[in-house]
């Protein structure tokens, strides 16, 4: 059904939703065309190229984005929304007049249907939608769809442009005419409907964000929209299938230019058209030439070069005598100067004062409705463009396709600055059942920089909760308590390796292993974080955790073991701190969490990776697996679209070698699938390692396990190499070598070996691979619950990633029950992720598991009490203890950043 939702939503808003149909000539052409009532038969032929010209675009749009069952399918829904564009319509001139009220007749019918307010915020409608017999048919589709079935419309709809749009439309709707009335108002919608927001008023919170991706877009916007980025920042945008132009840097200024002409414009209200108000206040003939007809009304989607746009936008600057020094806030405030006051962004009060003229001049003055509106779906498709560049779609699944939204997302801007982390934590913040949130952060490469990073922090955090919540005054306040996590970003390494070019007692030779200098780098930061956390009283309550993330198949999780094993060895720990007032208080323990079984190349190798993080990484009870989509994804469902699977050939013997170690563990194994899994494992192993001689399964496990101990040569080993007894070029020799366990363990560092364990092979999911999967798959399941393990669940991110079919099919519900006695639950806890890359925040990605609920059968009350069950479990499982109250937990805060000054 989300393939259906997907394409519906881009055929009604295909004008406006990228810079494909920019300027809107080729649908003006065709619907005048269309509306021409004289029958010509000259230009009858001109007409049908016209229609087949757009429709050739349209299509390709269209097919890009979406997954149709055929062109007809795709032809009936644009004749659906657009009918004026196949028939001559008695209410349609063809005019781009009449083509603008289309495009907000249909942006009305979305806001009427999932918009509402309630206790002075805008809020999801989660009821369904009454049309009363309205004139327009093209709504009718919201008749077929259930209430639940909103919700996913919601995620699509907000993956495909910013939410602002529809909100400003709610207000013109509904009459809301002062911009006071946007105090407040941000940037998200509120999902939950009013007993969910009861529940979740207790508090909620985020234990899995990225911080570089916890603003949202309209944060970015801004940014983009007052020169607060750097040209090199565009260089991460490219022509793909999600972008249409390669001039990004060129239509961003021209949005820029139309961003300050229209706020101008709005601001004086003057009862003439744009062009002739340009006239007057341009003074410059060429300049006023080149803004009108090359900018503002130019009908194509080509851009004027960027130097000339840079000259044009700080002459309008000059024309409008606009001062942009306040950058920190928006270029918006300094043109509306009388609304600074009002808690909003800036974009929010241009879009309200668009919609305003919108009301004004619909009817009365076509022209000044045509000229301005112009400009303004210009820069709407301009902004869309952008926003799609930004938000991740689920046309595509896996962190290769996710990873350059994230970079686009993150970065740019000065990541150290007090004003980033002001304006990072008040985005967060504006969530009102947010109670704490870890800041997942990147491990800087001097203590130096870190600890001024910290510090950085910290103060400004101190100063949010004085100035935005009034601590001083008021201690027991209810505020966000905050928490930093530090995580160790997944690489790769390449195979060009020689064990004998070894040498231990030589840092330098460690890049002659595989991963050998990525284990090292990890060992010396983790170094790093355990000395900062002992270093200062009080930051061991702050740096509260470690991860491992980025792209999974990145790095093995046997090249972090030994790093997370000594981030755990706490013989060097104190049970208590001394702080600066000779004050004992106690010193908090470092809690691990790890991105694992999220993306996978076979079901195997993602449970085999979660299986490993919690053996070898020393993952205790209240520790977490960041996502862990495996271990809820259907086994059956999975086989189905994935009956031949390509892995690297070292990946699948490492799946066979663990899969035949859990049924070493048992006596249930049936004899079929221990026959097939032996056979498995020696034809993989012989072609990896040439020779069988002396090969065993458990002599091929054992140095399975050793690969998880830090790489090191004992004097025996050393003296093998030296002795030339493993001689990387002698093929005659290895072939004939029978095999023992450091001979195995030298070959996954050895060119020769690591080319065929890199080969991808073909892995086919036979009845007895299925088998082993659902083996795997329950027996880890047991383990995760049995174990105390808790899982990051992040419902948005999971749908756009991970192997699903949309937000209610969560892995989510394949490893929890609202019966509390079942022993398999696995403790859960709910999370945004990469706010900005998936628009959404920790308490709709609530809601959205709470529609699920009700979408499987669930009844309200039920739902409920297991959403109370995930927000108490979310809180009590934050790596933020909270022992100790308000009064306290400020002190050891002032405390600590008197430490930063001046450390004991």
């Amino acid at each position: 059904m989300i393939d259906k939702i997907y394409l519906l939503l881009h055929v009604a808003m295909f004008p406006f939703k990228d810079l494909k149909f920019y300027g809107q000539k080729p649908l003006a052409i065709v619907a005048e065309d269309m509306q021409d009532v004289k029958n010509i038969v000259t230009k009858a032929s001109v007409k049908r190229k016209n229609r087949e010209k757009l429709l050739r675009a349209f299509h390709n749009n269209i097919l890009r984005n979406c997954r149709p069952n055929s062109l007809d399918e795709v032809n009936l829904m644009m004749d659906k929304f657009y009918p004026f564009l196949w028939k001559r319509v008695p209410s349609q001139s063809g005019s781009l007049h009449s083509l603008f009220l289309h495009y907000f007749c249909i942006l009305e019918e979305f806001t009427k249907a999932m918009l509402s307010h309630r206790d002075g915020e805008i809020v999801f409608k989660y009821w369904r939608n009454e049309r009363n017999g309205e004139r327009n048919k093209y709504n009718d589709f919201w008749d077929e769809y259930s209430e639940l079935d909103k919700v996913l419309f919601f995620s699509a709809i907000s993956r495909l442009i910013p939410m602002d749009l529809l909100v400003a439309v709610y207000y013109s709707i509904n009459k809301i005419k002062s911009p006071l009335q946007l105090n407040g108002f941000y940037h998200h919608v509120n999902l939950a409907d009013a007993p969910l927001h009861d529940v979740l008023q207790r508090g909620v919170a985020e234990n899995h964000i990225h911080a570089s991706a916890a603003f949202n877009f309209t944060t970015l916007w801004q940014k983009v929209m007052n020169g607060q980025m750097d040209d090199k920042y565009y260089s991460e945008f490219t022509v793909s299938h999600y972008a249409t132009s390669d001039q990004v840097q060129e239509y961003i200024t021209t949005a820029k230019i139309m961003r300050i002409v229209m706020a101008q414009f709005l601001h004086e209200n003057p009862d003439v058209t744009l062009g002739n108000w340009l006239q007057a206040k341009m003074q410059e003939d060429t300049c006023r030439i080149t803004l009108c007809q090359a900018i503002l009304f130019r009908q194509d989607g080509v851009f004027l070069e960027l130097s000339r746009l840079k000259e044009m936008e700080e002459k309008v600057k000059i024309a409008f005598d606009i001062d942009d020094g306040d950058r920190d806030h928006d270029m918006i405030f300094s043109i509306l100067k009388g609304h600074k006051h009002i808690k909003t962004f800036g974009e929010n009060l241009l879009l309200h004062f668009a919609m305003k003229y919108k009301r004004d001049y619909e009817t009365s003055n076509g022209e000044s409705f045509q000229q301005f509106f112009d400009v303004f779906f210009k820069y709407i498709a301009i902004k869309n463009e952008f926003y799609q560049q930004i938000t991740q779609s689920s046309t595509v699944k896996g962190l290769d396709f996710f990873k350059p939204y994230f970079d686009r997302a993150t970065k740019g801007g000065q990541k150290s600055s007090e004003q980033y982390y002001k304006t990072l934590m008040r985005t967060l913040f504006q969530n009102q059942y947010l109670r704490k949130v870890e800041l997942r952060l990147g491990i800087l490469d001097t203590e130096q920089r870190n600890n001024k990073t910290l510090k950085t922090i910290l103060s400004t955090y101190r100063k949010i909760l004085d100035e935005d919540y009034g601590v001083k005054d008021n201690p027991n306040v209810n505020f966000p308590r905050i928490g930093i996590i530090y995580h160790f970003f997944k690489q790769t390494d390449d195979i060009e390796k020689c064990w004998c070019a070894f040498d231990e007692q030589k840092g330098r030779t460690y890049g002659k292993l595989h991963y050998g200098s990525v284990q090292l780098k990890y060992v010396n930061q983790i170094k790093m974080i355990l000395n900062l956390r002992k270093k200062l009283p009080y930051l061991a309550n702050f740096i509260v955790g470690i991860d491992a993330a980025s792209l999974e198949n990145n790095t093995p999780v046997q090249v972090f073991a030994p790093v997370f094993g000594q981030a755990r060895n706490s013989d060097e720990d104190s049970i208590l701190i001394k702080d600066r007032d000779g004050k004992l208080a106690k010193n908090q323990s470092l809690f691990f969490t790890f991105h694992a079984g999220e993306d996978f190349r076979h079901i195997n190798s993602g449970l085999r990776r979660i299986d490993e993080v919690i053996d070898h990484c020393k993952l205790h009870a209240g520790d977490r697996i960041g996502h862990g989509i495996a271990l809820g994804v259907d086994i059956q469902a999975w086989v189905r679209r994935n009956k031949v699977v390509i892995i690297p050939r070292g990946e699948y013997l490492d799946n066979l070698l663990w899969i035949w170690s859990v049924y070493s563990k048992t006596s249930n194994i049936n004899p079929r699938t221990h026959i097939y899994l032996e056979q498995k494992i020696y034809s993989v192993a012989s072609k990896i390692f040439q020779s069988s001689n002396g090969l065993t399964v458990p002599l091929l496990y054992e140095v399975y396990r050793r690969r998880f101990k830090q790489i090191k040569l004992d004097g025996q080993q050393q003296q093998c190499v030296m002795n030339s007894e493993w001689i990387c070029g002698d093929t005659d020799r290895r072939s004939a070598a029978i095999w023992d366990s450091d001979r195995l363990l030298f070959a996954y560092h050895c060119k020769s070996y690591l080319e065929r364990m890199t080969e991808p092979v073909y892995v086919n999911s036979t009845n007895i691979e299925e088998e082993m999967s659902i083996d795997m798959q329950r027996y880890l399941i047991g383990k995760v619950a049995m174990n105390g393990i808790v899982v990051e669940v992040n419902p948005s991110s999971n749908d756009a990633i991970g192997q699903m079919d949309s937000l209610y099919s969560n892995q989510f519900f394949n490893i929890q029950s609202p019966d509390h006695n079942q022993l398999s639950n696995i403790i859960i806890n709910i999370n945004s992720d990469d706010p900005m890359v998936f628009n959404t925040n920790v308490s709709n990605e609530i809601a959205y598991l709470y529609y699920g609920m009700l979408d499987r059968g669930i009844g309200k009350e039920a739902a409920l009490l297991w959403i109370e069950k995930l927000r108490k479990s979310g809180m009590d499982t934050s790596f933020i203890r909270g022992n100790i109250d308000n009064y306290e937990y400020i002190k050891a805060l002032d405390s600590l950043l008197e430490a930063f000054d001046d450390p004991m």
